[in-house]
């Protein structure tokens, strides 16, 4: 594995020794759209996912992010809620999808930068049971 497969992700899923189950069926990217959140005002960006599924089989896909408990940036507009899942569906092989996750500032929001955490899993039959995942983390510049 090279260094930018680590981080940009790798095209090709990897087998878990002895197992007909791929480890990593996911190509994961993670990006903001605005590029910042504006600080000591109520302002937004979106978090912006986009799953790609390169195993062969069909995969159920969820989504859940989290940011740090003690900082004023949220989920919502009173910046409470820090985590958020996001269910997407069914991924066909070779297809992709993006997800867009809103992260609010308000006026008490410092400047800085804020870790994201992201976390794609693959799930079996229904929602409940997880059968792999991968995570992503990047920084939120707050100005």
């Amino acid at each position: 594995m090279g260094f930018l497969d680590s981080i940009l992700g790798e095209d090709k899923p990897q087998k878990a020794a002895g197992d007909s189950k791929y480890t990593n069926p996911f190509n994961v990217t993670v990006g903001f759209s605005p590029l910042r959140l504006s600080a000591k005002r109520s302002s937004n960006v979106s978090l912006l996912v986009k799953v790609k599924n390169i195993s062969p089989d069909p995969q159920l896909v969820s989504v859940d992010a989290l940011l740090p408990k003690n900082a004023m940036v949220g989920f919502d507009q009173a910046c409470i809620n820090k985590a958020v899942e996001k269910r997407a569906g069914e991924l066909k092989p070779g297809e992709s999808k993006d997800i867009a996750i809103d992260i609010w500032s308000n006026s008490q929001t410092a400047e800085g930068a804020y870790p994201v955490d992201v976390t794609v899993f693959a799930h079996y039959i229904g929602y409940d049971k997880v059968m792999s995942y991968i995570k992503k983390s990047a920084s939120l510049r707050a100005v």
